[in-house]
């Protein structure tokens, strides 16, 4: 940055392009500042000051009249703030994006000026590309990429483990790949730049680190036994958790470059290990076996070829985040981003605009309170004919969060820093002198301190610093002293008083209250899911099409997650523990994989319909299932709920022994027995979910109950 603003200063000396030189490369590398390998970083710097050379002559366009400005910024505002959406590089550029509309609409200029402000942007877009791929790059999806493979492959000697008789060797395993599964998240946590969003790899990779915490939690506890435990099929039950293994490895060598998995070998052992559990059990009905034996046999490798179904869904993953086409020997697991090229990328575009065109929406209130504050601060910074209304309008942008009282705490450490920086700007400038060539030795360490101050210190620090950086910029090119570092603070003292009045008329509850809103609507339409895929196998006939709920269970849980986002990152007290919510909202997740899971096991004709008593037993808990989580959603939506029934293991158990039995005397079919059994144990496994899902509803009620002012 000093290096291209000495070029702007002596080697062209125009005061339109100064400006958009400094600021371009201060936005670019401090408030966007890339991340992942060299080529798609590259793109995304380019593609950054594309847009922003586009934003620059419309704001230089609209700067020419208030009655234009403020519409225009107002406009621009939503539309940029509200693209943050779709995550990865798009959401890391908003700021800077926004900054370039600013500078631009804050600065009344003739339509003339466009070319050198273009100039200026491109110049500092430029050098900032060039610093970002050849200085010190981090490639923090290479190392995430890195961590998951090493936990896949973890994850694979576990479960070859689990099917030896070694209990210690297991819960060693266990507990080294749980330390792993920690450590890939914790590196995801503090990824600066994470990558998600509509991105296809991005997104198979966030899928792939929530689908290996569900399969480590799965291994850790499956219907109530052990994969160690004693299992029917030995021979087959290996040769399955063998391939999963070698499966899992493959998924996690092209994670760390290797060719694209297999799922071919899986696929056969699936077909293999299917049609041996079911000769297995008819085996011990007709040597005399006890149905509770064979029911515990079943339970046991029900479990094993669950977890197979988790291997597809992170295998399809690993290889969508590597850059490879999803392995076609077994059908996408639904929920991995298959659509591949332009038309995949305007679907998923199309669905995250859709999905969040509600007023509900945390995005869409940020994207409007966004426009509201920044327009009502050019209306006032050119009303007032303020000398520097550019330093109105981003303090309002800096300023400005999700609700008044984080938005208020913010301003008090906005007009803090800038406070503190106008003191040590102003001592240092009357030390030196005004335009003394120390500006330009000092400028180099002031530029370091902001960039880095407001990463390690927080906003504090890094509004004293950015006041320090734009005093001295200013004294180099226009020497006035001290007295610029006061209208600094004046002006952000403006813009914190227009986003403070912004932050109280619009949603000053913030994100914690819309987040229970969207946990409830999710809860709800899990209910209507889980209703729809499990009664296909007690009532196939009358079940409704479980992929149009499932798809409104996606989009509701998409919401919910973006809530969350919100939530964990808005500044403030927070009532409600961010793992709190993320636990509820994990909770549904794994609710609409179970039945994911359970609706491939209906594909191999499996129903219940040789045993009516037994299927009308499960139903009959399907229904307390089903109302179960839809009062967890009526009382996160706020409505009065008496506490519902619970599954009645017992019941169900006792279904499943009926129908065993009924097979064993010849008067049901061997995969009615076994469909009865299954259903029984996933609605049972889905009970137990919902009950420990009880606790972290109550609390998210009680925060969302909270005043705002709180």
């Amino acid at each position: 940055m000093p290096a291209m603003f000495a070029i702007a200063v002596y080697g062209i000396g125009n005061p339109q392009l100064t400006p958009f030189v400094a600021f371009g490369c201060f936005g670019l590398l401090v408030m966007a500042d890339f991340g992942g390998p060299r080529k798609p970083r590259a793109v995304a710097y380019v593609a950054t000051a594309l847009v922003g050379a586009v934003l620059i002559v419309l704001g230089t366009l609209a700067s020419s009249a208030i009655w234009i400005a403020v519409p225009a910024m107002f406009a621009i505002g939503c539309i940029v703030q509200f693209s943050g959406v779709f995550g990865g590089y798009t959401a890391a550029a908003v700021t800077a994006l926004l900054l370039s509309f600013v500078l631009s609409v804050s600065i009344p200029a003739p339509a003339s000026d466009i070319w050198l402000r273009l100039a200026g942007w491109l110049l500092a877009a430029s050098a900032s590309t060039l610093a970002s791929v050849t200085l010190w790059p981090r490639f923090e999806q290479q190392d995430l990429h890195a961590r998951a493979a090493d936990v896949l492959s973890k994850l694979a000697v576990l479960i070859t483990t689990s099917r030896s008789r070694s209990v210690s060797g297991v819960e060693s395993e266990r507990k080294v790949a749980a330390e792993s599964l920690t450590a890939l998240r914790r590196r995801y946590a503090t990824t600066r730049k994470r990558p998600a969003g509509p991105g296809r790899s991005d997104r198979a990779l966030v899928e792939l680190i929530s689908e290996i915490d569900r399969t480590l939690a799965f291994v850790k506890r499956p219907f109530h036994v052990h994969l160690e435990a004693e299992h029917p099929c030995l021979r087959e039950g290996d040769h399955l958790a063998s391939a999963i293994g070698q499966t899992l490895e493959q998924a996690a060598s092209a994670l760390t470059g290797g060719p694209s998995p297999d799922l071919g070998p899986l696929r056969n052992a699936l077909d293999t290990h299917r049609e041996a559990l079911d000769l297995w059990a008819l085996t011990q009905l007709r040597e005399g076996a006890a149905p509770e034996h064979v029911m515990d046999g079943l339970a046991v490798d029900d479990a094993l070829r669950a977890v197979s179904f988790l291997t597809v869904a992170m295998t399809q993953n690993a290889a969508v985040a590597s850059g490879y086409d999803v392995p076609e020997q077994i059908d996408p697991i639904p929920g991995v981003p298959i659509h591949q090229g332009v038309s995949g990328v305007v679907r998923r575009v199309l669905r995250s605009v859709k999905d969040h065109s509600s007023l509900r929406s945390s995005v869409l209130q940020t994207g409007l309170r966004t426009g509201v504050g920044l327009a009502l601060a050019v209306l006032v910074s050119q009303s007032l004919h303020l000398d520097h209304a550019f330093w109105v309008v981003l303090g309002t942008l800096s300023v400005l969060r999700s609700n008044a009282l984080s938005t208020g705490r913010t301003t008090l450490q906005a007009l803090a820093g800038t406070v503190l920086g106008f003191a040590l700007a102003g001592l240092f400038t009357a030390i030196v002198g005004p335009g003394s060539p120390a500006l330009w030795l000092a400028l180099p360490v002031m530029i370091f301190v902001a960039a880095y101050g407001s990463t390690l210190f927080g906003f504090l620090a890094g509004q004293a610093g950015f006041t320090i950086v734009v005093i001295t910029i200013f004294n180099i090119i226009a020497p006035v002293g001290w007295r610029l570092g006061l209208a600094r603070v004046e002006d952000v003292a403006v813009g914190a008083a227009i986003s403070v009045l912004v932050g109280l008329i619009l949603w000053p509850s913030g994100a914690r209250r819309e987040l229970a809103h969207e946990l409830a609507a999710f809860y709800g339409a899990v209910a209507t899911f889980l209703d729809a895929r499990l009664s296909q196998a007690t009532m196939p006939v009358q079940a409704s099409d479980s992929g149009v709920v499932r798809a409104a269970a996606v989009r509701t849980r998409d919401r919910a997650g973006e809530a969350l986002n919100r939530y964990v990152a808005e500044r403030g007290a927070k009532p409600l523990e961010p793992e709190v919510a993320g636990r509820l909202l994990a909770g549904g997740a794994d609710s609409i994989l179970f039945g994911d899971l359970f609706s491939r096991f209906l594909g191999a004709g499996y129903e219940t319909d040789d045993c009516p008593d037994s299927s009308a037993i499960l139903q009959a808990q399907l229904e307390i299932l089903v109302n179960e989580w839809r009062c967890l959603s009526r009382r996160m939506a706020g409505s009065p709920v008496t506490d519902p029934p619970s599954v009645n293991d017992v019941a169900l158990r006792q279904a499943g022994l009926d129908c065993l039995t009924r097979w064993s005397s010849g008067a049901a079919g061997a995969k009615s027995a076994i469909a009865t059994v299954v259903t029984g144990e996933w609605i049972d496994q889905l009970g137990e979910l919902a009950a420990e899902l009880d606790d972290p509803v109550k609390q998210v009620i009680q925060a969302a109950r909270t005043p705002w002012w709180r």
